[in-house]
């Protein structure tokens, strides 16, 4: 019959128009959640700066003021890391959507020379939609924050007791002085200096090995901002 011909011609273009709306919009719901999430997760640090820059300065503005003070601000901060590297988890779960619709939608939208076939990515993403899952592990998380804000973080707040130790209340005349200084109650100075350094170059091997045993790079390719997308690396789904 020639009306169902012109149907059957007429089918597929309706479905790719639908398809293409939905995805669009999609899209566009995707890149409000991650400019959400975005924001969520630049407020952690601003908490963590203020709140150290504060104490260092309030125990340095009084000589007799005691070193540990400063010390109390590694908890609270690792507490925010912790929070921050759960709120990371939950940004890349967006960010994982938006990137995949960047690479096999957006990107073929944009090539006159390119379809939009159904290929296994759009599976994928239907996948992700009915079970979303955390495309970065908790680990992994920490790592990343770690690395690009917080080791600097928790460098300063023990760069500050070591000089807090040394000035305060006088100049130390021996590093014997200086670490007596550091006492915490039955808790020696050389204690606390041990566990601070141990403490630190943990946080430096996390922060790398983290990074790097997640991370992979196509050649040519614009390395990602963070570990996490190897699960779009399988050609499988290309």
């Amino acid at each position: 019959m020639p009306e169902d011909k012109e149907n059957e011609e007429i089918e597929p273009e309706i479905t790719s128009d639908i398809l293409g709306n939905v995805l669009v919009h999609l899209y566009r719901g995707e890149v409000q959640r991650v400019n959400t999430w975005r924001n969520r997760l630049d407020r952690t640090p601003y908490w963590s700066m203020v709140m150290v820059a504060g104490m260092i300065t309030w125990a340095y503005a009084s000589p007799n003021r005691h070193p540990a003070l400063i010390l109390l601000t590694i908890p609270i901060t690792s507490a925010i890391l912790t929070l921050e590297a759960n709120r990371y988890q939950i940004h890349e779960v967006w960010r994982s959507r938006l990137r995949l619709l960047e690479e096999n939608f957006l990107s073929n939208m944009l090539d006159p020379e390119a379809t939009l076939p159904r290929t296994e990515w759009m599976k994928v993403l239907s996948n992700d939609l009915k079970e979303p899952e955390h495309k970065v592990s908790l680990w992994a998380a920490l790592a990343v924050r770690l690395r690009r804000v917080y080791l600097w973080i928790f460098s300063t707040i023990i760069l500050g007791w070591f000089m807090k130790i040394t000035i305060h209340p006088t100049q130390a005349e021996s590093l014997y002085v200086a670490m007596e200084r550091g006492r915490i109650g039955f808790i020696p100075g050389p204690s606390i200096a041990i566990f601070l350094i141990v403490f630190f170059v943990s946080l430096s091997v996390l922060s790398f090995i983290g990074v790097y045993s997640v991370k992979e790079k196509r050649e040519g390719e614009v390395l990602e901002e963070e570990p996490g997308y190897e699960w779009r690396r399988n050609e499988d789904y290309h």
